[in-house]
């Protein structure tokens, strides 16, 4: 071997004993300096053997963290989850260490409801004590299993907003997610403001679906419900509660339904705008009232008061449906001739209000109607009638009945 060799072999030694020197310093300042780390769930201490902690899904335990500190160090992170979900369910605490003391840091961990399995399987809880030199990770099985009964609305399908008087589709997924077969399973979907409730029938729900197609024994089902909101619904937000429930459990959740504000819009109409009658002589005239809403509309009639026209209506008050239109009969009466005008108001409760006009032409005076001369005229009429009447009743009283022929008897 050269001395040139030699000095390159040197050389290449020299920078693997300087990498290898950096590798364990950093290893080293990389490990958090603690001991006698203890983990605790609800009390119970898990151990590296095959005894694990059992939790049920759904619930939440207390984690307690005890250890001793052998250095300094400041705002020390505590961290614990369950294997998966660091990215969105982690717990932590901060400490301050000061060597060869002894801490328990506690914290929360929350299982997660959806276990495919109702047997339950194993799971992995981290537990992390990081600080800016260096960290101490340790990992923990537990034993995750379902809740005895369980019933768990996964999809409430229903639109957010409504009208009042439209009927609002409900579809709600149920699935199983206790270790028990749930017997006889409802779903009720009900708004207490507005005074419904609506129930469907599920049957029986089973822990899992292990069937085959035109199997009965499922784990889950879907049912449509439909409600229908009151024509006189207020507009605003309501809370529509979905409750689902068997022999042995019930589980309730809530969505919010918006009721929008409907407005009554339609139109009235003249039909015919003017007539032409007498004095004393009744015309009858249309009121059309077109209801184009989407929302059945209560219309209050309001005739205009006058001392030459007399109007009366044959329905004050209109009931009228969404997309519908309705005629009402207007009787009018003159009192003197000329021409005059009147109005009619339509409203509603809902905001709607709207003025049609109407003419009358009025002329000479009908048969019948008699005033000033013509009723002097007519009352010497009746009472000759009258007299000529009374005298010929005396005259038929008085006269003598002519007598009649007697007849003997005759003898033979």
């Amino acid at each position: 071997m050269t001395m040139k060799t030699k000095a390159i072999l040197a050389f290449l030694v020299a920078i693997l004993a300087v990498a290898i020197t950096a590798t364990f310093v950093s290893a080293a300042s990389s490990s958090l300096n603690i001991t006698d780390q203890r983990v605790f769930v609800d009390g119970l201490q898990i151990r590296d053997d095959l005894r694990n902690v059992a939790v049920v899904a759904g619930e939440t335990y207390p984690i307690t963290v005890d250890f001793m500190a052998l250095e300094n160090a400041d705002n020390v992170e505590i961290s614990a989850w369950i294997q998966g979900e660091r990215q969105y369910r982690v717990d932590k605490v901060f400490y301050d260490l000061v060597k060869n003391q002894d801490y328990r840091a506690r914290l929360n961990i929350q299982i997660d409801n959806d276990i495919n399995y109702p047997d339950g399987y194993e799971l992995t809880l981290y537990v992390r004590v990081e600080s800016d030199s260096g960290n101490w990770e340790g990992t923990y099985p537990v034993y995750v299993q379902r809740q005895s009964h369980d019933l768990d609305v996964i999809l409430v399908d229903m639109d957010s907003i409504a009208k009042a008087g439209a009927t609002l589709p409900v579809s709600v997924v149920l699935e199983n997610m206790g270790r028990h077969e749930e017997d006889n399973t409802l779903v009720t979907v009900k708004i207490p403001e507005l005074g419904i409730s609506k129930s469907a029938y599920y049957g029986d729900l089973f822990p899992t679906d292990t069937c085959d197609e035109n199997c009965d024994q499922t784990d889950s089902g879907e049912r449509k419900l439909f409600i229908t909101i009151p024509e006189d619904a207020k507009a605003g937000t309501y809370n529509v509660e979905i409750v689902a429930y068997s022999d042995n459990t019930q589980t309730k959740v809530s969505r919010v339904l918006k009721i929008s504000e409907t407005k009554v819009t339609g139109k009235v109409i003249s039909s015919p705008a003017s007539k032409t009658f007498a004095v004393g002589e009744q015309a009858t005239y249309n009121l059309v009232l077109v209801n184009s809403g989407d929302k059945i509309a209560v219309f209050n009639l309001v005739p205009q008061e006058s001392d030459a026209l007399s109007v009366s209506l044959s329905d004050p008050i209109v009931s009228i449906p969404a997309g519908s239109s309705k005629t009402v009969e207007v009787y009018v009466t003159a009192n003197r001739e000329g021409t005059h005008t009147f109005t009619i108001t339509a409203n509603s409760d809902s905001g709607f209000s709207q003025t049609t006009s109407y003419s009358s032409v009025v002329q000479g005076k009908s048969i019948g109607t008699f005033g000033g001369n013509n009723l002097i005229v007519l009352t010497i009429v009746l009472a000759i009638i009258f007299v000529v009447l009374v005298v010929i009743l005396a005259v038929l009283l008085t006269r003598k009945p002519e007598k009649t022929e007697e007849f003997g008897e005759s003898y033979y």
